[in-house]
């Protein structure tokens, strides 16, 4: 599946269900999971071959990276494990123009049926997980934040599951030098119990490949 979606300043293009609006999220990155969040750290950090990329910059929100759903919600046990996901790896490549920037991401969801996850042996569970792409321009403010959904349905002997997701943004950009100054953050939507789980419990592993220009 594949989307194409205009990012601009000063709208978003998606109705207000599937994106929250821009006077929401300009002043600082603090929403982009819970609506009280500051990301602790990034995976993959800002490494000397991504400050060489002509490209806007690809990041995994380290603390976002994982969605994990419990029977108990607020005692996050495995054996009480509905499901995980993680978002280990985004692939992308780029094409810049004068004031724009096409990057096309592949996005590759792990996701893990817990001991919860099924009623019974034929069960074929379906997971749908929200998850977030940001904009962020050279100042550090958001430019838009759109929210997508990575669905995994589980065969009947199946206890893990791969989705792929690509998806396209076209990013203006007001010089083509700076292109690089831009960001492009992804992560789940999480709440406070499984923000706090993932602090907790979660510990990242960097997956990431360097992104291509064309």
């Amino acid at each position: 599946m594949k989307h194409t979606k205009h990012i601009f300043y000063i709208l978003c293009l998606i109705s207000l269900s599937a994106c929250q609006t821009l006077t929401s999220l300009q002043d600082n990155v603090s929403d982009l999971a819970t609506g009280d969040y500051t990301p602790t750290h990034l995976l993959g950090g800002t490494t000397e071959a991504l400050l060489a990329s002509p490209c806007p910059q690809v990041e995994l929100v380290s603390d976002l990276s994982s969605l994990s759903d419990f029977s108990t919600p607020n005692k996050p046990i495995e054996s009480h494990l509905i499901s995980r996901v993680s978002l280990n790896s985004a692939e992308s490549t780029c094409k810049l123009a004068s004031k724009s920037a096409i990057v096309d991401l592949t996005l590759i969801f792990d996701g893990v049926l817990g001991k919860k996850g099924r009623q019974k042996a034929s069960d074929k569970p379906f997971f749908s997980y929200p998850f977030f792409i940001a904009v962020t321009a050279p100042n550090g403010k958001i430019m838009a934040k759109e929210i997508f959904a990575a669905s995994l349905t589980y065969g009947a002997n199946e206890n893990k599951h791969t989705y792929f997701e690509k998806l396209r943004q076209i990013i203006p950009i007001k010089n083509k030098a700076h292109a690089n100054l831009y960001k492009v953050l992804i992560g789940f939507q999480v709440t406070p119990d499984q923000l706090a789980y993932n602090r907790e419990h979660l510990v990242p592993v960097p997956s990431k490949k360097q992104q291509d220009t064309k």
